[in-house]
């Protein structure tokens, strides 16, 4: 009897203990990591300087004049964030945000599926070849969507791309509309015998991809520039390959392939998006959809405690460390996050941890994937290191090896010389290492 009374004060000793445990995590403040990253996701980071290439992409499935484009949005968001708002609220029935629009402005025609396989492709291995095959047919779809084509150029324009809708799952503009027919229309020059044109308008591009990149206040956004850098990093490489190793380049082409810094990789504003999405989408939280008589989700999960862990993970993903990892081009696996649930957070908010780690592999994709853009860089830069010293009398393999040192790769890459001296092998990092891996080299190197 006795042993019995004493396990029965043992478990309730047991369970006392875990309800303060439950109570201390639901009641205790932010951590001091907490608290700097919620700081940091409350800051304004939008850029103080330049102009937004933000409406002119939601508005790119529109004729709308160039020198209006930003009061057309103006005049429109108000209906884009009720028409969101009302989708939350009626899910099944929802408005049409851009209703009305094309009264005014014609909407444009889309590219046919015909018609796509003649513009330059993401990842593209060789659109050159494909363009210089097909002159007449991509000059002429070139000049039916003149008005898409003039939408894709005057990106050169912006300096920074920054949603400025309320952050959700919805607010993502059109990014398929301009189908590349920028870096189509630069290889169709290049193939016409308009060789500076070409190559100016292809670097122009990697610039003002590299911009949007690097000033971008979403993941989605982030991403999509990148795979456009890459477009254009390996036209011009293709460009290049078919040029003397002496024949000068534009300014431009300078520009668009110097050095990456921190710039090139910071995620600080897309992670702000991203943690604010997941506030206002209530992708942590259970609790208030449709489980309000649930009393088991609302003791399994805490948005607060969510709320808290979230942010500091996010806020690891913007830090220095993180960026010069990136530039060292040291890949990511999930064991590099640090630990954001402690056993009092595991204990209080079960459901919410479980969450956080659960979505760990897509985020180091995204760190992984900024690794390809600089690695992109880095090596364009050095095919144009090797034009700039190919007088030297050295092998092409000796003067490899003694490229600047902003221009090695991590071992797990293989980056190599091909066994004939043609081309430069390279793999990647980002979601299932998959990208362009022969890079071919101008003849003469």
């Amino acid at each position: 009897m006795r042993v019995l009374k004493g396990l029965g004060w043992l478990v309730a000793f047991a369970l006392m203990l875990l309800v303060l445990a439950f109570a201390w995590g639901r009641l205790r403040g932010p951590s001091e990591r907490q608290a700097r990253a919620l700081a940091l996701f409350e800051q304004d980071m939008r850029p103080t300087r330049g102009h937004n290439a933000f409406p002119a992409i939601w508005l790119s499935d529109y004729d709308v004049p160039a020198d209006q484009v930003d009061a057309v949005y103006e005049q429109n968001r108000p209906r884009l964030e009720r028409a969101m708002a009302e989708y939350f609220a009626k899910p099944d029935s929802p408005t049409d945000p851009m209703a009305g629009l094309e009264t005014k402005y014609p909407k444009l025609p889309a590219l046919t599926t015909d018609e796509k396989q003649f513009i330059c492709r993401t990842r593209e291995e060789d659109c050159l070849s494909k363009v210089g095959t097909h002159r007449e047919e991509t000059a002429a779809l070139l000049e039916r969507h003149a008005t898409r084509l003039r939408h894709d150029l005057g990106f050169a324009g912006d300096d920074y791309e920054w949603n400025d809708l309320p952050p959700s799952f919805l607010a993502v503009p059109p990014y398929g509309s301009t189908q590349n027919l920028w870096l189509t229309s630069a290889a169709l020059d290049f193939a016409d015998g308009r060789t500076t044109p070409g190559l100016n308008s292809v670097c122009t591009n990697a610039v003002t991809m590299r911009k949007l990149h690097a000033h971008n206040n979403t993941l989605v956004g982030t991403m999509i520039a990148a795979a456009r850098l890459e477009g254009a990093a390996v036209l011009f490489v293709h460009m290049l390959s078919e040029l003397p190793v002496d024949q000068p380049l534009p300014n431009s082409c300078k520009k668009a392939f110097e050095q990456p810094d921190s710039e090139d990789v910071d995620l600080r504003a897309s992670m702000q998006w991203e943690f604010h999405i997941l506030e206002a989408d209530n992708e942590l939280q259970p609790t208030k959809k449709n489980r309000a008589d649930d009393w088991l989700a609302k003791i399994a999960f805490s948005e607060t405690g969510s709320e808290r862990q979230q942010a500091a993970q996010f806020a690891w993903m913007c830090s220095d460390e993180v960026k010069r990892n990136i530039l060292s081009d040291l890949p990511f696996t999930a064991r590099d996050f640090p630990p954001q649930a402690d056993i009092f957070d595991w204990l209080s908010n079960p459901s919410g941890s479980i969450l956080l780690f659960v979505a760990q592999p897509a985020y180091f994709d995204y760190m992984n994937r900024q690794e390809d853009v600089a690695a992109t860089l880095k090596l364009v830069g050095a095919i144009l290191w090797l034009r700039q010293t190919h007088g030297n009398g050295e092998n092409l393999a000796d003067r490899l090896q003694q490229r600047p040192a902003w221009m090695h790769f991590a071992e797990d890459r293989d980056f190599k010389l091909s066994k004939d001296d043609r081309s430069l092998h390279m793999g990647y990092h980002g979601p299932g290492k998959i990208g362009i891996t022969e890079w071919p080299l101008p003849a003469g190197l």
